[in-house]
């Protein structure tokens, strides 16, 4: 007779989960900051960082329960947070009847990120790996969109930098 013992030890799912985490944050905050100064991303960044995305905001809503925003807001930033990545990777032919609402997406996003950031960082985290995801599609033509552009750019890098920060030296809580 054997025996089924498992060797691995219980906290190897977390550990994954803060690796997974950690990995694909710089990824979504370096394209963020880099998008202040570069133009729309090609195909195969738009995928990586959609996915980067996509993944931390799952990894999050898996690592933190207690997230503060309402479940129903949850699962529509998790809809339209995925949503960039389908598009990108399954009909790239739909991004053009798509980018006109970009722009209100990221905004929108922003908005619930920098006001829930006081007093909900997972939820302002999540919103603004949704804005992240959101600002692949973004490509204004106007002077006045671009100065908008570049400053949310530049604030929802920092904002999932300053997060995933707060979150390490925590030792992984919040």
């Amino acid at each position: 007779m054997h025996d089924h013992v498992s060797t691995v030890p219980v906290l190897a799912g977390p550990v994954l989960l803060y690796l997974m985490l950690y990995l694909s944050v710089p990824a979504v905050a370096g394209f963020a900051i880099m998008r202040i100064i570069t133009p729309p991303p090609h195909r195969k960044d738009a995928l990586l960082v959609t996915g980067a995305s996509t993944t931390a905001f799952l990894v999050a809503m898996l690592l933190v329960p207690e997230i503060g925003l309402p479940q129903q807001v949850l699962v529509l930033l998790l809809a339209t947070g995925i949503a960039p990545f389908a598009l990108w990777w399954r009909t790239p032919h739909l991004l053009i009847r798509v980018t006109w609402a970009a722009p209100w997406l990221v905004a929108a996003a922003t908005a619930t990120a920098v006001l829930r950031a006081p007093y909900d960082l997972p939820g302002s985290f999540t919103a603004a790996l949704t804005a992240v995801s959101w600002l692949t599609l973004c490509a204004p033509r106007s002077r006045p969109g671009r100065v908008a552009l570049r400053l949310t750019a530049g604030t929802l890098g920092l904002a999932v930098v300053a997060v995933t920060a707060q979150v390490a030296s925590a030792g992984g809580w919040l």
